[in-house]
């Protein structure tokens, strides 16, 4: 055969391989990250006005990797008609509002959305495409709210008070079987170290369904004592 053939072929045999392989947007589960409004908005002056109460909201489902580190998503990006499509009427205009606000004034709920797309849905493409994506963060948000987790457990936690991080954890545990991750904002009120709740993450299998267990990562709460609170 002749070698300039040859060599086309090979160049095309890489650069389709190369390709796939960059499609193939490899996880092995999604980080379903809720953060709780009060204390993004605590001394945040790009906060909105009045921020949602009484439920912690979505920050993001993010698909992660237990071994292999996240690289930039590749995939089919966020596409507007697609959300203002009739069938996602409920999911744009009252499904997602409330699981999903934007907390940050001067910026609208489908630029956030579109930018947690763009950013982390499209590595889950080949698994769920886009609309399942915004549907599946919905009922996660619905089944797993960790406002109400922490208010329905044997230990009824709510806002307003200081409590141990292993009774928080305990909550979520009680509710998934899995560990949750708590992330917290730092704040020194009269030079004392104290730590606001800020996100909790509970991990969840490739489809968003399933709790499993969270890669190692360490917490940004490091005391025994975090306040959940207005």
């Amino acid at each position: 055969m002749d070698m300039a053939l040859l060599s086309t072929i090979a160049v095309l045999l890489v650069s389709a391989f190369s390709s796939g392989a960059k499609a193939a947007n490899k996880y092995d589960y999604f980080q379903f990250v809720q953060q709780w409004p009060a204390t993004f908005c605590y001394h945040n002056p790009r906060c909105v006005r009045n921020p949602p109460r009484n439920t912690f909201t979505i920050h993001g489902l993010w698909p992660s990797n237990y071994t292999i580190p996240e690289k930039p998503c590749v995939g089919t990006l966020f596409s507007l008609a697609e959300m203002f499509a009739a069938p996602n009427h409920g999911l744009k205009d009252y499904f997602l509002p409330q699981a999903w606000p934007q907390l940050i004034a001067g910026s609208t709920n489908m630029q956030f959305w579109q930018s947690e797309y763009n950013k982390h849905g499209t590595c889950s493409e080949n698994k769920l495409k886009q609309t399942e994506y915004f549907r599946t963060a919905h009922w996660a948000w619905v089944r797993f709210n960790a406002y109400f987790l922490f208010a329905h457990s044997p230990l009824q936690i709510h806002p307003g008070n200081y409590y141990h991080k292993a009774d928080l954890e305990q909550a979520i545990r009680a509710a998934t079987t899995k560990d949750p991750l708590l992330m917290c904002k730092k704040i020194k009120p009269m030079g004392i170290d104290t730590w606001l709740l800020q996100e909790v993450i509970i991990c969840l299998d490739v489809l968003g369904v399933q709790p499993v267990p969270c890669r190692p990562r360490l917490s940004s709460c490091p005391g025994p004592i975090i306040y959940y609170g207005y």
